[in-house]
């Protein structure tokens, strides 16, 4: 696992050991950055569930100025911060452990980000759908911002919750599921 481009372009990052963190793999990762690419520069990420930090890690090696990740799992929290310190950026990445719920009804309920990355636990359909629920009555979205989700194949996005100003692309790579959800 490596950061794909800008200015950690083929640094290393560590996962935590054991399966319950699932890291997004690189072809993955290029393929959703492809698909956004440029970033909105000095853009706001919330990566929610964020495993190893690499998403996260990846927005702010691209430019992103305001990167927040969060995870409950003690595990994933030690990855990340080895992973923020190999690099330097203690200090630069906003780290919260804590539940992704907690987290947008609590410390970010009046942020607007302008990407939200979601990849949750194995097949936790019901934990994904309450966070999308939340984060559009929180409005957590920015005018111009996208949410990402990773999902396996067989699960299917409940486009109710989204407006008619938003625009749902579907990629599908394998056994995942891509949506990319933007405001038209």
């Amino acid at each position: 696992m490596r950061v794909i481009s800008g200015e950690f372009k083929s640094r290393k990052l560590i996962a935590p050991k054991g399966l319950k963190t699932r890291p997004t793999l690189d072809n993955i990762k290029e393929t959703i950055f492809n698909i956004i690419s440029p970033i909105a520069i000095n853009a706001s990420v919330l990566d929610l569930f964020s495993g190893t930090g690499q998403i996260g890690i990846e927005f702010y090696s691209r430019g992103a100025k305001d990167v927040y990740l969060v995870d409950k799992s003690r595990e994933a929290m030690n990855a990340i911060k080895v992973n923020i310190e190999s690099l330097g950026l203690d200090g630069k990445i906003n780290v919260l452990k804590m539940d992704a719920i907690r987290a947008i009804n609590g410390i970010y309920k009046d942020m607007k980000f302008d990407y939200i990355f979601l990849d949750p636990p194995y097949q936790d359909y019901h934990l994904l759908n309450d966070v999308l629920e939340i984060i559009c009555i929180n409005e957590l979205l920015s005018d111009v911002g996208t949410i990402i989700i990773e999902e396996n194949i067989d699960y299917e996005l409940n486009e109710n919750l989204f407006k008619d100003d938003f625009d749902i692309d579907t990629r599908t790579i394998g056994d995942k599921k891509i949506f990319f959800i933007k405001r038209c």
